[in-house]
């Protein structure tokens, strides 16, 4: 089984460039970001009192963590099935492909969704989510057939896959889209919304060029679609439409709000710079899209809180070109630094000195909202990542 549980290692906190596409950079300009094994370690760092509330009333940065998952992302929670489902690399190892796990969130009860089911595909397959009822996972898979091998299938990076959905054992899978096989196209990160009446996805449709950054992920468009059940159980969508931008830009997935009334995204259509992606609003009923970020700072994954507050990952203020998260109101004013995991030894309980915190799922909130889970990813050549479990620090609770 890929990923082990840690105790033990927390770390009190100060306090948000597309992983996949770090990941080329990187490897463009020959940096190596290897991944070290340090000993757990103990540490705190003076931080000013929170300008805004996260989460909860009187509840805020800084936040401390423990490693719930090593060599594992794409964490989303199902409290109605007490589990949470991620990816990580097959249990050998050797082919490259990744498969999808639930787990408890106490980090026991691991296993393989879909493992012995014929329906279910073979190849990688990953960033599960739930659907509200607990009863679905809609993930990406690898086709069964195509060019080359499973690496550039990783989950997020998403070439030659396709939009699947499974019952909630993995008993049974059904496959929801079909992109062309060929280097142009792909797919990566879908979300249903709250209500749980829509499902959202990512589709590439021209493939990355590393030396322009206009282009320098690819051209991607946000797709959206009724998700309905028929009347013998089988899923399927309908109403598909484009809900992205017009023209060709690096678009990407983000989260509903809690009333599926809209979602956010990351965008750079505007600035037409991947470098320089910014976060966006998208409103379903208007098709008005709304910036919430500035500057010339690079901004990916933004959720909502449970509050209603967008919370993304940024290298904002980050000498060691690392990414923390944020979190901001959602008309994009009050942007306040939630994590600090590249100053000093911060992340040094994970195992590396820079790192990239991504994603954070709406779901992966606690009951109480005082802490959630998180993915932190600590080498972009390789997708190795962790699965955190934060939490904030609360004044009179």
């Amino acid at each position: 089984m890929t990923g082990s549980d840690e105790k033990g290692l927390t770390l009190s906190l100060a306090t948000g460039v597309s992983s996949q596409v770090l990941r080329a950079w990187l490897a463009l300009v020959l940096v190596v970001c290897a991944s070290c094994a340090h000993p757990p370690i103990k540490g705190r760092v003076a931080e000013p009192t929170p300008m805004k509330s996260v989460g909860r009333p009187g509840c805020g940065p800084p936040i401390t963590y423990q490693v719930l998952r090593r060599d594992a992302f794409g964490a989303d929670w199902s409290k109605t099935k007490n589990l949470l489902a991620y990816n990580a690399k097959g249990t050998d190892g050797t082919d490259g492909t990744y498969h999808i796990y639930t787990v408890k969130p106490d980090g026991t009860d691991a296993a393989q969704l879909g493992a012995g089911s014929a329906s279910f595909p073979q190849r990688s397959t990953g960033t599960p989510v739930w659907s509200p009822s607990g009863a679905f996972i809609a993930f990406v898979a690898e086709k069964s057939s195509h060019p080359g091998g499973s690496v550039t299938a990783t989950p997020g990076w998403g070439s030659y896959s396709d939009l699947w959905v499974a019952k909630a054992d993995g008993s049974h899978a059904w496959q929801l889209t079909d992109v062309a096989t060929d280097k142009d196209h792909g797919t990566i990160i879908p979300e249903f919304s709250p209500d749980g009446r829509l499902l959202e996805w990512t589709e590439r449709t021209k493939a990355a060029k590393a030396l322009d950054p206009n282009r320098f992920a690819g051209f991607w468009a946000i797709k959206a679609a009724d998700f309905n059940v028929g009347p013998d159980g089988t899923p399927a969508l309908s109403n598909l439409r484009t809900v992205s931008p017009t023209g060709d830009a690096f678009n990407e997935t983000g989260g509903f709000s809690a009333d599926s009334s809209s979602l956010v995204f990351t965008s750079d259509f505007e600035t037409h710079n991947f470098w320089n992606n910014q976060i966006y609003r998208h409103d379903l009923n208007s098709g008005a899209n709304t910036r919430l970020t500035r500057g010339n700072s690079y901004n990916e994954h933004p959720r909502y809180t449970p509050d209603g507050q967008v919370l993304w990952m940024t290298n904002a203020d980050n000498p060691s070109h690392g990414t923390d998260w944020w979190t901001m109101s959602p008309d994009g004013s009050h942007p306040q630094r939630l994590s600090d995991f590249n100053t000093g030894d911060n992340a040094k309980a994970i195992g590396q000195e820079r790192v990239y915190a991504t994603t954070v799922q709406t779901a992966n909130w606690s009951p109480d909202n005082s802490s959630f889970y998180g993915d932190v990813e600590t080498n972009l050549l390789t997708s190795d990542s962790v699965i955190v479990r934060a939490e904030l620090t609360c004044h009179g609770s």
